[in-house]
């Protein structure tokens, strides 16, 4: 099961796991596819502000009979061939955000940053990066199965995470599965020695109900999920999993 990148024509490309679908964006690809609100304390009572803040959207937009949808995605959700998700990261206070797509299939894909140099170039405080970027979607193909994301966020760069993540995008064929499973270990290893920093500390954005139609008419295509965005803060370090159960 794979997700690609919807644009305003159909095209296709083969990147890892992703195929690209049209709409004016950048590289696509093709994914096999199967939260909280107040700042710290200190000692003395006074008011500190959260290490990690930014502003988190991940939607899906689903075709029913011509009736266009778009609404939050949920840690887990049961989602159609053909819906189309993207996601959205706004930071409000630099900090390290990360986004992992694991197949469940040996294959770990880094959704975001695009690359780990966008640390160090392109990324600023109250910019909003799409994923995948412009106007393109992801769509979910003709391949049912289930696809778990990982989002983690720290106050500091992890360095350890981003080594196991190389260590994955260079292994060969034969051990790809092993550094797989070593990066989500990772993942995992980092939640729990973070366990006292990542209380759910989400500030929800009003927006009038938890599903929200597309006009009609409207290219469902610009439709901006950044207004389902709801504001994550943390002490130091944030982690969700999400899981889709594609049928």
């Amino acid at each position: 099961m794979k997700i690609k990148r919807i644009f305003v024509l159909s095209i296709s490309l083969g990147l890892l796991f992703f195929q690209s679908a049209l709409i004016p964006g950048r590289s696509g690809g093709s994914v096999s596819f199967a939260a909280a609100g107040a700042s710290s304390d200190d000692a003395s009572g006074g008011s500190l502000l959260p290490e990690v803040d930014f502003r988190w959207a991940f939607a899906v937009m689903s075709d029913r009979d011509g009736s266009i949808d778009a609404q939050p995605i949920a840690r887990e959700m049961v989602l159609q061939s053909g819906d189309q998700i993207k996601m959205m990261v706004e930071l409000r206070r630099r900090c390290f955000v990360y986004f992992f797509h694991d197949n469940q299939k040996g294959g770990v894909k880094l959704l975001f940053p695009y690359a780990l140099g966008q640390f160090d170039t392109d990324y600023q405080v109250d910019r909003r990066y799409y994923i995948p970027r412009g106007e393109a979607w992801f769509k979910l193909d003709e391949n049912p199965g289930r696809e778990v994301f990982y989002l983690v966020a720290s106050a500091k760069r992890l360095d350890e995470l981003e080594k196991a993540y190389l260590r994955h995008e260079s292994a060969d064929a034969s051990s790809r599965a092993e550094t797989a499973k070593a990066l989500v270990d990772k993942i995992r290893e980092l939640r729990r020695e973070h366990r006292e920093l990542s209380s759910p500390a989400e500030r929800p954005v009003p927006i009038g109900g938890t599903l929200r139609g597309v006009e009609k008419g409207r290219d469902p295509s610009l439709f901006d999920i950044a207004a389902f965005a709801d504001e994550v803060l943390s002490n130091g370090f944030v982690a969700r999993t999400y899981t889709i159960e594609h049928n």
